[in-house]
């Protein structure tokens, strides 16, 4: 109980001390909620938006700290969990608005097909054996689509390892690998996009 209380106490220093600046007490208070965080950041339904969760969690964690006001009895625990949680739910309602413009333009395109949308290697691309000859076939990229592209094809990542590596969110590397794919299709295969009209 005694060890409790002075947790408790600790706490409250350290609350006061971080909101005056004190950084040392701020990195002591993300230490103890980091399981809050951690938990909050990695809920099933923001699996694909983990880094950005992870991210905004701890944002929301200093912008709960700064805006704690001790005069409205709330216990700052309970305020913090809850500003945490709910930006994290404001993250995954735009993350999902977000991937619904995604999934109606590509319907919209004509692609329907959410099977490139969701990080199937391109057989055209993965059958490329050589080094040279594939890198020749990236140089009308520029730099970090080519990285991507040679992330997923050549190294067999995942797009969210990928990502990951290239430090982007999953989505980003998502949209960056479409255009990519694209402006080679149209580099290469110039005649291939146009439909004809029948």
């Amino acid at each position: 109980m005694k060890n409790e209380t002075r947790e408790t106490q600790r706490q409250t220093a350290d609350l006061r001390a971080a909101r005056q600046g004190n950084d040392a007490a701020f990195v002591r208070l993300l230490a103890d909620y980091s399981g809050l965080l951690r938990k909050a950041a990695h809920q099933r339904h923001l699996a694909p938006i983990a880094a950005e969760a992870e991210a905004m969690a701890q944002v929301s964690f200093w912008e709960a700290l700064t805006s704690y006001d001790e005069a409205r009895g709330v216990p700052f625990p309970g305020w913090a969990k809850a500003k945490v949680y709910g930006d994290l739910r404001t993250l995954f309602k735009q993350a999902r608005r977000r991937w619904n413009r995604e999934v109606l333009s590509l319907e919209s395109e004509g692609e329907g097909d959410l099977i490139t949308s969701i990080g199937i290697p391109d057989p055209a691309l993965s059958a490329i054996e050589d080094e040279a000859a594939f890198a020749d076939w990236l140089k009308p990229l520029a730099p970090r689509p080519r990285q991507l592209l040679s992330l997923l094809y050549r190294e067999g990542l995942t797009q969210s390892e990928a990502a990951r590596r290239l430090n982007i969110s999953q989505q980003a590397a998502n949209a960056m690998k479409r255009r990519a794919l694209e402006k080679l299709r149209q580099t290469f295969f110039p005649l291939a996009g146009t439909k004809e009209n029948s």
